[in-house]
């Protein structure tokens, strides 16, 4: 089922570039994401509370560079329900919206894809790339759709804040690689770091995210 989340959007818009009419594609966007709504709650249904273990693995294939394997935990699963609640919501919301054609629909989708695959790897490095790859749909959603009179501003401080910080988070992630020579979550969360090394890698993660938080309220 994680598999299905992370394929239905991709589909969805696979199929808006056979579809013309402008009611269609919104009604197969909703669709779309309505169906991998009810299917997050399926797993939510589903999954076992009384387990530390990551639940629904699949492994697809051995790559060169990782070990590409799906999977969640308790924590990931609210992080895919909230995904999935909220896309339904966001193309409701802008269903009368001038700009609301196939390309913002195309993109929406590829969005909430990439989110959910975030959310759902099993490889640190792997977390990474995906993470970083959300950039690209969302700075086009921003700077080709966004009504502010600052919307091409805001995207590019959006994109260069955040790959500026997430270089912090890479180093991190390439010192993980070095000290034990997997990326793999199931296995690193069965690794002992020294104390030094935890808070060097610590900082590296804080740093990633804690730039991507607004620290000046009302600031411009």
């Amino acid at each position: 089922m994680l598999t299905s989340l992370f394929l239905i959007p991709l589909v969805g818009a696979l199929s808006l570039f056979f579809v013309s009419n402008k009611s269609t594609m919104k009604q197969i966007t909703l669709a779309t994401t309505i169906i991998n709504f009810f299917i997050s709650l399926a797993i939510w249904a589903k999954f076992d509370n009384n387990t530390h273990e990551y639940q629904f693995v699949q492994e697809w294939a051995d790559i060169s560079f990782c070990h590409f394997n799906v999977g969640i935990d308790g924590i990931s699963l609210f992080f895919v329900l909230l995904t999935t609640f909220l896309f339904p919501i966001i193309v409701l919301t802008s269903w009368e919206h001038q700009n609301n054609n196939k390309s913002y629909l195309l993109y929406m989708l590829l969005l909430e894809s990439l989110l959910i695959a975030t959310f759902i790897v099993l490889d640190i490095l792997l977390f990474y790339i995906f993470f970083e790859s959300i950039l690209i749909p969302l700075f086009i959603i921003i700077i080709s759709f966004g009504d502010l009179l600052t919307k091409e501003k805001a995207g590019f401080l959006l994109l260069l804040y955040t790959l500026a910080g997430s270089l912090f988070m890479l180093l991190s992630i390439i010192t993980i690689l070095i000290l034990t020579g997997t990326s793999d979550f199931q296995i690193l969360s069965t690794v002992e770091f020294g104390n030094d090394i935890q808070k060097l890698l610590f900082v590296g993660f804080l740093i990633a995210f804690i730039v991507k938080t607004p620290l000046i309220p009302g600031h411009k």
